[in-house]
């Protein structure tokens, strides 16, 4: 009877240690499902804040590179309006020029008709007195 005894004896502690086993297996699902929930959230959080420190370093990159631009495209502007200037007033001294050379050649007109009108008149003068 003793080795009956330590028979079911063995298998009394055999049945306690994989109940044990089967605890500690539930234990450890129980964690696992536990830390996965929470590997899960850490992960989208990480994601999140990763995605959100980009679109903003994104954003100021553009904000940035607008003021460039924009100071750029300003300052091309004030080029081409210098240059404008600078044709316009080429433009209005060749004007002033050409009105200068106008206002030479109708007083020069003028004066060879009054000139021509005199010999004519002096000519016209002298056949008539012939």
């Amino acid at each position: 009877m003793s080795s009956g005894n330590v028979s079911t004896a063995r298998e009394a502690l055999m049945a306690e240690l994989l109940q044990d086993a089967d605890a500690l297996v539930r234990r450890f699902e129980q964690a696992d499902e536990a830390l996965s929930g929470k590997i899960e959230q850490a992960t989208t959080d990480a994601a999140g804040k990763a995605f959100l420190a980009a679109r903003l370093n994104f954003e100021s990159v553009i904000d940035k590179n607008a003021d460039k631009l924009a100071e750029a495209g300003r300052y091309a502007a004030a080029q081409i309006g210098n240059q404008l200037n600078t044709g316009a007033v080429r433009l209005v001294a060749a004007n002033a020029a050409l009105e200068r050379k106008a206002r030479q050649f109708v007083l020069m007109l003028i004066v060879f008709a009054f000139v021509a009108g005199a010999v004519g008149g002096f000519v016209g003068a002298k056949l008539a007195g012939m």
